[in-house]
């Protein structure tokens, strides 16, 4: 897969986080491969190449899926708080690598939830999950920038959907290192939008 492929998917990554978290903002509830794959994305802390990261083309079908549909009708169509969601998780992936102390919590508390998902053999594990938010919460929660997560507070408010939201948002701030690491950078979403288009179209059609 060349460069460009491996941005896109990153990419995707980003928006797969976005679309996740709006679920689970708005329903209360997401399908157990996705947040699995999301969790698996997060403790794969030394990869082999960028589809090891999501398992394949398939673990971000959700995420090319929005992302195409974003690039074809330039936001339109789609929920402005996927968009702001995803923008959000950009520009705090930003502020995060700027700040080396919480880059180091991030990878100390990363690597206690890695622990946590061997010694349970389960990333849907209460514990596993809670470690991941927990991750976020001691990394990224930090900035002064915070991404405002809206929707039905009977939701929000449960401790179990906010572990929830913050393991997804932490999948894409994953992604958007990811994304940041081979190249990618904001403008290009409204520069190469064309090219960023047909290439999750490509992904698409191998799936």
């Amino acid at each position: 897969m060349n460069q460009f492929s491996n941005q896109v998917m990153a990419l995707a990554g980003v928006f797969q986080s976005a679309l996740m978290v709006e679920q689970l903002a708005r329903q209360g509830s997401l399908e157990r491969p996705r947040l699995e794959q999301s969790i698996r994305t997060v403790l794969n802390l030394n990869p082999s190449s960028v589809e090891a990261v999501y398992g394949g083309i398939t673990g971000v079908k959700t995420g090319l899926e929005g992302l195409k549909e974003v690039l074809a009708k330039r936001g339109k169509g789609m929920s402005p708080d996927v968009l702001r969601y995803a923008m959000g998780i950009l520009h705090a992936q930003k502020k995060l690598t700027a700040r080396d102390d919480l880059m180091e919590s991030l990878s100390q508390h990363l690597t206690r939830a890695v622990d946590q998902c061997a010694y349970f053999d389960d990333p849907l594990h209460e514990s596993v999950i809670a470690a991941v938010a927990n991750s976020y919460q001691q990394s990224v929660s930090k900035l002064d920038f915070r991404i405002r997560v809206m929707g039905n507070p009977s939701y929000l408010q449960n401790p179990n959907i906010a572990e929830q939201v913050r393991a997804a948002l932490l999948f894409g701030i994953r992604s958007a290192h990811l994304w940041h690491q081979l190249g990618g950078r904001r403008w290009h979403i409204v520069v190469k939008r064309s090219k960023l288009h047909d290439t999750a179209e490509q992904l698409l059609a191998r799936i």
